[in-house]
């Protein structure tokens, strides 16, 4: 009975000194972690509503999130008498301790602030980073996600994105076509001109101003070589991309412009003598064939 007694009194002085301390620490890690989800929550909601750009919000939300802990854990350290001095401490040397092991991965962090704050690219613009090239999908504490055209995730360290000559397609409201065409030297010059302009006039999708120019701009081996230069939105680049060729061959087919393509000429050597297949066919037609 003593001894029951002696553990009963022992457990009633623990929770008392002890226990509200414990139920504490247990009720502001709870609170903690339902309330830092759901300020993300609402904080995302606000962003997303807002001028932010999407890709960063992600990145804005995870600082937040270490932020709301790091008050946490102080929280926590008062709640249990811990030093605050000796917590920020303890920290610094867990962070020294981090931050020699994980160099790589805070320089991609601060190269990931780097991004957020120069922004050469924002969620949905299509870019290149040396050989690759896809759509900017999100922009994280460590890393960036691209989507190829292909539907594949590609995920980039930041440190090699800002380090990289990065072109951003998409960035202006507008961009400039290329076109060559080949035409036979036998053409009318002056008809080429005019069914390239009004080819080019005829699609909705090619900007007036500035209006398409064509010129004359190589005397190829076999074929002269016509440049056209079009501007257009950026939305339609791979729109009128795509479809001025085949507008353009259907326009020379129907004014008659010949466009040039390799020909073969075959010779047969037989019986130690060189004949032409061509004149054989028609030697051979004629009823002359000497075989």
């Amino acid at each position: 009975m003593i001894l029951a007694g002696t553990f009963k009194d022992a457990v009633m002085n623990f929770l008392t000194n002890e226990g509200w301390n414990i139920v504490l620490v247990l009720s502001v890690l709870i609170i903690a972690f339902v309330g830092i989800k759901l300020v993300a929550s609402i904080i995302t909601k606000i962003l997303f509503k807002s001028k932010v750009d999407g890709s960063a919000i992600a990145f804005y939300i995870a600082i937040l999130k270490v932020a709301l802990w790091i008050v946490a854990i102080f929280a926590v350290a008062s709640i249990l008498s811990i030093s605050t001095s000796s917590l920020v401490v303890g920290l610094s040397s867990v962070a020294l301790a981090i931050s020699l092991a994980l160099k790589d991965s805070l320089s991609n962090l601060a190269n990931g602030i780097l991004i957020i704050y120069n922004k050469p690219f924002r969620r949905g613009d299509t870019i290149e980073i040396d050989d690759v090239c896809g759509v900017i999908k999100n922009i994280k504490l460590f890393t960036t996600e691209l989507i190829t055209a292909d539907n594949r995730r590609i995920t980039l360290p930041n440190s090699k994105v800002i380090n990289s000559t990065i072109i951003n397609n998409t960035s202006l409201p507008t961009r400039r076509l290329s076109f060559n065409f080949q035409v036979s030297y036998d053409c009318d010059v002056n008809l080429v001109e005019k069914t390239l302009i009004k080819c080019f006039k005829e699609n909705p999708k090619v900007n007036v101003r500035p209006a398409p120019t064509v010129f004359m701009s190589e005397h190829g081996d076999s074929a002269l070589v016509f440049s056209v230069k079009c501007w257009v939105d950026t939305e339609n680049y791979w729109d009128v991309f795509n479809a001025m060729p085949g507008k353009v061959f259907e326009a020379f087919k129907g004014c008659g412009i010949e466009i040039p393509y390799n020909k073969l000429d075959v010779n047969i050597i037989a019986d130690g003598s060189e004949k032409s297949a061509y004149k054989s066919v028609i030697d051979t037609e004629g009823g002359n064939s000497n075989e």
